[in-house]
This record gives structure tokens, C-alpha cells and sequence, in this order.
């Protein structure tokens, strides 16, 4: 009798085990798997089907992330998308894209929506297939090393805008720690002024009762120095309103934020 105790806490144990090493099989991780499911053949159409599963594998604990059965899956779709999306039909598409980045690169205030990580992955895009081209299409699209610096510009204000959006959900989570609060978006608004990048940021957060809401900033962050701002204004810093319709970030944030990154910087 003893032996088959011995036994069955042994099947238990390594079945808890395979269950710990596998993640949680939830029904947040279920409901993820049948939307990557749901993808199917990838097309263009596929971004916001694509973009809703990243977002929904995003806020999913690191147990529940490890439980999700076809994560590669969901990858290769985002793979196929953005090649997809970064096939250009004409030279004059591309060099329309390339005027883009430029401007993106060079502006000294923004507050139109635009996404600077797609422009980022187009002008690879572009970069990598101009080698492919023949002479005559070589000779019609602009890549040169403007091109290449304007994209490094991009990339590195991503990065800022990335950690400094970081030092923001640090500061909201220590505000709101007994809350217990689950960011589930950031967005900024970049503005450059006398060579000096300011972001302005709101974030939507989930309560305990699932709800979705968004706080926003009241004050302007220097790129280098988010902590000391947020420090400096720490009775008034975060509002449940934008103080004005350019402090709007949730509205007219133009600066794509990864949240999965911004999230990474945090812990």
C-alpha cells in the first residue's frame, strides 16, 4: 500500500511539474491561442488580427506567455506581415517613403499621428533591396547616406522616447502601487524645440474590475531627465485629464511605443 502512495504523489508531482515548466493554462492563454488561430493565410488585412494577438499575448503573465502553444506561430504571421507590408510596387513608392523618413527625421514639431517603427522597417526594407536593383532602378531611388542617418535618428529617438516612457510607468506604478494597477498601453507625443527632444506621455491602465483607463501627463519631459520631472512634479505629474488637447499623448501620440519593450526597461 505503501509503494502505490509512493507512486501516485510521484505521477502527481511530475504532472505539477510538466504544468509549472509548461505555464498556466488559463483561459486568457486559451483565448490567445484561438485569436492566432483565427489569423489564418496572412494578407494585408491581417495587421489588426496580427496586432490584437500581440497585444493580448503582451499583458499575459510570464507563465501564461510560456502556456501559449503556437507563440511561433503568431511570430511567423508578424514576420510574413511585415514583409508584406514592406513590398513596394514602384520606385516612386519608395522614393515617396524615403521623403517620409527624411521629414520624420528632421522635424521640430510633431503632433499628427505617425509611426515612426513602420517608417523604420520600410526604410530597411528599402535600404536592403536597393542592392537588388538594377542600374536603372538604382539610378531612380534616392537611397544615400541622408537616408541611413535620417533612419539612425529615428531608431535612437525610439529608443529615448522607449526609456524615458520606462522612467514614466515606473513613476505611475510606484504612485499607484498599492492599486496594483496593469499597464496595458503607453503613448507619447515627441516634440523637438531649440535641439532639445521633450516627450509627453498617457498611459491606460486596467483596475482591479477590468476596467481600462487612462492617465495623462502634466508636464513635459526632457528626453534625459523623465525621472527628475516626474520627481519635480510628483503632486500634480499624473491627471485623469490632459490639460490640454496638445497634452493629449492617448489622442495625438505620434511616437509608436512597443509596450512589451517599454515593459522590459521597467522591471
Amino acid at each position: 500500500m505503501k509503494k502505490v502512495i509512493i507512486v501516485i504523489l510521484a505521477v502527481v508531482l511530475a504532472a505539477a511539474m510538466l504544468t509549472s515548466c509548461g505555464g498556466k493554462r488559463t483561459d486568457a492563454v486559451k483565448a490567445v491561442e484561438q485569436m492566432i488561430n483565427e489569423i489564418g493565410d496572412v494578407t494585408l488585412d491581417s495587421a489588426e488580427a496580427i496586432s490584437a494577438a500581440e497585444k493580448a499575448y503582451a499583458v499575459l503573465s510570464a507563465d501564461e506567455k510560456k502556456a501559449v502553444r503556437n507563440y511561433d506561430k503568431l511570430e511567423k504571421a508578424a514576420e510574413t506581415l511585415k514583409a508584406l507590408q514592406t513590398k513596394f510596387d514602384s520606385y516612386d513608392e519608395m522614393n515617396e517613403v524615403i521623403r517620409q523618413i527624411l521629414d520624420a527625421a528632421t522635424t521640430t514639431f510633431s503632433s499628427n499621428s505617425t509611426d515612426f517603427s513602420d517608417l523604420i522597417e520600410k526604410g530597411d526594407a528599402i535600404v536592403a533591396q536597393y542592392e537588388e536593383l538594377d542600374a536603372d532602378g538604382k539610378a531612380y531611388v534616392n537611397v544615400t547616406d541622408e537616408l541611413k542617418e535620417a533612419l539612425e535618428t529615428l531608431k535612437s529617438s525610439v529608443d529615448r522616447t522607449t526609456a524615458s516612457a520606462a522612467e514614466y510607468v515606473k513613476a505611475f506604478r510606484s504612485v499607484y502601487a498599492e492599486e496594483n494597477y496593469e499597464v496595458t498601453a503607453v503613448y507619447c507625443i515627441k516634440q523637438v524645440r531649440d535641439d532639445t527632444e521633450y516627450h509627453i506621455f498617457a498611459l491606460t491602465y486596467k483596475d482591479a474590475d477590468g476596467n481600462e483607463k487612462t492617465v495623462y501627463a502634466n508636464a513635459r519631459c526632457s528626453a534625459n531627465t523623465t525621472a527628475q520631472t516626474i520627481a519635480d512634479n510628483a503632486d500634480s505629474f499624473f491627471a485623469s485629464k490632459a490639460v490640454s488637447e496638445d497634452y493629449n499623448a492617448a489622442k495625438n501620440g505620434n511616437v509608436a511605443l512597443d509596450l512589451e519593450a517599454v515593459l522590459k526597461l521597467v522591471k
